[in-house]
């Protein structure tokens, strides 16, 4: 025993093994009709297995990198609100706040705010989660603009304040004469 409390190493090697197990992610099996409480890879390992990143793993790294920098500037939340909005979306819905839930006009002025607050060589992290928001604001954008164009087009419904006696014009050329039981009798109820 006196020669396991003078080897460092032999007292470190239980504190090695518990902190790498406390590393690795918990995770859930269904085994037949049972669940099973299992120890996953290490994170480490995990990486490795992966031959790049998925798109939403990028996202979620350049959520958290952003999240940093807000954290680390408090003020920064106050001051560049429409930001604040996109990164607590992004933790809120992922992509689809993105896709769908954040306006369009607020993501441009989000992205506004992202350059000003990011300057210089952002992290990987960043800079894909800066592609993505060009990316909607485009795709969205182009959206929006269609839609604005089918409002207008030629042929389309538009409406308008009219005077009374302009209405009774209207109505007489869309349906012929008002009968004159019809015109002169009181309003049903």
């Amino acid at each position: 025993m006196a020669s396991r409390k003078s080897d460092p190493s032999a007292l470190s090697r239980p504190v090695t093994w518990v902190r790498e197990l406390l590393q690795r992610p918990l995770k859930l099996e269904l085994r037949g009709a049972q669940l099973h409480v299992v120890l996953g890879e290490k994170a480490e390992q995990q990486a490795a297995a992966s031959t790049g990143t998925s798109a939403g793993e990028a996202l979620r790294r350049g959520h958290h990198d952003l999240h940093g920098l807000l954290r680390r500037h408090a003020e920064t939340r106050h001051l560049m609100r429409h930001l604040a909005f996109v990164e607590s979306e992004i933790g809120r819905f992922g992509s689809r706040a993105l896709k769908r839930e954040i306006p369009v006009p607020v993501l441009r002025k989000a992205l506004e705010q992202f350059d000003l607050l990011v300057q210089g060589a952002p992290s990987e992290g960043l800079a894909y989660l800066r592609a993505r928001m060009v990316e909607a604001i485009e795709v969205r954008g182009r959206a929006l603009e269609i839609d604005e164009d089918t409002e207008t087009r030629p042929g389309s419904l538009e409406v308008m304040e009219a005077s009374h006696s302009l209405f009774d014009e209207m109505e007489k050329s869309w349906t012929g004469q008002v009968p004159l039981e019809a015109a002169n009798s009181p309003a049903r109820g």
